[in-house]
């Protein structure tokens, strides 16, 4: 199979297998267990210093203001099972996945397919959120993106080139683009987000049969970035999370990050202990994933197959421009071979004429006594061999010429010497 091929449904498997776009789901139990070991959700000591760090700044820019609105505290102490559905990708509702949220959340969205997509990384979407009664706590799965790293592109990877060397890089122009308003408080890597990862990405190989080519290699990059803004006078705080695979062969850099889970809230208010136990439960349908499989790999072959189809019909083309090149320059060849060969045969016959008519002419002058001269006006003069041996003629009257042996002869003015034909 195509190295291309082998290689986009590789990942697209491994792009299915977390969250059809985001990878949060599969790696946070991993995740979940480590924090519970430490009993220290991530990143609430470092939120606990950024708290304490912007604390001052905050007083200091509401003193002398009026108290700013707060909204309900919200009880999240119970979750309920909510699906995130596949409405239209099988000409029926599916449910991709289902996940623990808080009672009384309202949900959107789901999973979106996108086949005419070339990008493998972008063929199937997941775009779906949970949102709190106070409608300001949101728990967000934004879509996937895959790319090639900017500097390092190939014409035949469909991928769109970008320049995000890094989890960091791209959490932080996806911040940009979603909340351009949003001031970036810090950043922190998530290894144990990396390791879970890899693992799941070992498993999906290894349950599809594919893995790295030879000369192929890959780096799994994670992190959380947390910001903060103004919504409608409340001051928010929001985490931007994600996983991004770097898979670098020949040069060629591409990435894809599995989607970005943002959780965002009132300041203050953002629980991280929650956004650990809603992840910590998301778990996806089997009969969803086995209907998804075919599709992306059927997907990814149709478009390579199309590439192939591509390359064959140019490199059809192209022989057939050479052939009509060769054929063109092998009958100007022809043709000016045959021009040479009638030139050479034209010339003999020619010669063999002008041979002929000598001949013929010498023969008449024998008999007649005579010698031809070329005279002016194009015509000829015949002086006997009896006669002298120079010969004039009148420039101005062709009829009127002479002969003499005279040893310095004295013609007039408007004759001239004539010279014998050969």
């Amino acid at each position: 199979m195509n190295i291309g091929i082998r290689r986009g449904i590789a990942i697209a498997a491994w792009v299915a297998a977390m969250v059809a776009g985001c990878a949060m789901p599969d790696d946070e139990p991993a995740a979940e267990s480590a924090h519970a070991q430490a009993d220290v959700p991530w990143p609430q000591a470092r939120m606990d210093a950024f708290q304490s760090e912007h604390a001052g700044m905050l007083a200091a820019s509401s003193m002398g203001q009026a108290e700013p609105l707060q909204p309900p505290q919200l009880d999240t102490s119970r979750l309920v099972t909510a699906e995130i559905m596949d409405q239209a990708g099988f000409g029926r509702p599916v449910v991709a996945w289902r996940v623990q949220i808080p009672a009384g959340w309202q949900t959107t969205g789901g999973v979106v397919w996108n086949d005419a997509a070339n990008c493998h990384s972008n063929m199937v979407q997941t775009a779906w959120s949970a949102i709190g009664p106070d409608s300001l706590s949101v728990i967000e799965l934004m879509p996937n993106f895959g790319w090639q790293v900017q500097g390092t592109q190939i014409q035949t990877d469909p991928c769109p080139v970008a320049p995000f060397r890094s989890a960091r890089e791209f959490l932080q122009a996806a911040a940009k683009q979603s909340r351009p308003e949003a001031r970036v408080l810090d950043y922190i890597d998530r290894p144990e987000w990396v390791q879970e990862a890899e693992r799941n990405s070992e498993r999906m190989m290894r349950e599809t049969g594919m893995g790295l080519q030879p000369g192929q290699a890959r780096r799994f990059e994670a992190g959380s970035l947390l910001l903060a803004f103004e919504k409608d006078g409340i001051e928010m705080r929001e985490m931007l999370s994600t996983v991004v695979n770097f898979t670098q062969i020949n040069g060629n850099i591409s990435a894809v990050a599995t989607g970005v889970v943002s959780y965002r809230a009132p300041n203050d208010r953002l629980d991280l202990k929650l956004i650990d136990r809603i992840l910590g439960t998301a778990e996806q349908d089997k009969q969803w994933q086995a209907l998804a499989m075919p599709r992306l790999k059927q997907n990814i072959e149709r478009y390579f197959s199309g590439q192939r189809r591509k390359i064959d019909e140019w490199h059809s083309r192209q022989m057939a421009i050479i052939n009509a090149r060769g054929m063109a320059d092998r009958h100007a060849i022809r043709m000016r071979g045959n021009r040479e060969v009638a030139g050479i045969y034209n010339q003999i016959a020619a010669n063999t004429s002008a041979t002929s008519d000598r001949m013929h002419r010498r023969g008449l002058e024998a008999i007649g006594e005579y010698n031809t001269h070329a005279g002016v006006q194009g015509t000829q003069v015949q002086s006997s061999i009896h006669g002298g041996s120079q010969v004039f003629q009148n420039t101005q009257d062709p009829s009127r010429a002479y002969s003499t042996d005279e040893p310095y002869p004295n013609p007039p003015d408007d004759y001239v010497e004539l010279q014998r034909v050969p």
